[in-house]
């Protein structure tokens, strides 16, 4: 045994000691963030957008209606251009029936 694997073994058993003694605390359990994609947060803020368009007078749901639109185009040309064709026909079709949902506009 080097002299290194003797020291990490004092150091384990006296952590071990104080560990059974109860002077060290338990560490606590750390929960990874949820992570989403750039596309799921580009879905949510064309969402996000819809429902506020619909809220809004006709000068301002245009404003945001234009932004969806922008960020729709975003989104489809990103996954197109990732090779995710399929995705970006379901999401194209996704985001038109939850448009004309809060909306009511095609």
């Amino acid at each position: 045994m080097s002299v290194f694997d003797l020291i990490a073994e004092n150091q384990i058993q006296d952590y071990n000691r104080r560990k059974a003694n109860g002077e060290v605390k338990e560490s606590r359990t750390i929960q990874p963030e949820e992570r989403t994609s750039f596309e799921s947060h580009l879905f949510k803020s064309i969402i996000g957008c819809y429902e506020k368009a619909a809220e809004k007078s006709e000068g301002e749901r245009q404003a945001l209606e234009e932004r969806a639109e922008s960020l729709r185009m975003q989104l489809l040309i990103g996954l197109e251009q990732k090779g995710m064709r399929i995705t970006a026909q379901s999401m194209a079709k996704e985001l038109m029936a939850k448009r004309q949902a809060i909306l009511g506009t095609a």
